[in-house]
């Protein structure tokens, strides 16, 4: 139990740094020289604005999915067996 709830921390520590570096990027640094009378629009959003927050957001959404499926679907179906 111990080591699974170690494996989630670092996992989720993970997903929160990753997810602040792309959020970091798509916002201040990779459109950090555009005017904004140059700005693009997506969806009515900026287009830095729909990266940094929708496009990445629906990334670590994706991500949490997969670690949770494929690193502890086992540990968890484990868990139950030893439970009942």
């Amino acid at each position: 139990m111990d080591k699974l709830r170690s494996r989630e921390g670092i996992v989720a520590i993970f997903l929160a740094v990753i997810h602040f570096i792309l959020w970091y990027y798509f916002a201040y640094i990779k459109y950090a020289g555009v005017d904004v009378k140059d700005y693009k629009y997506i969806l009515g959003l900026p287009e830095w604005f729909f990266y940094s927050s929708v496009v990445v957001s629906i990334f670590i959404i994706i991500m949490v999915i997969i670690f949770t499926n494929f690193l502890f679907n086992k540990d968890i179906e484990k868990e139950n067996n030893n439970e009942i």
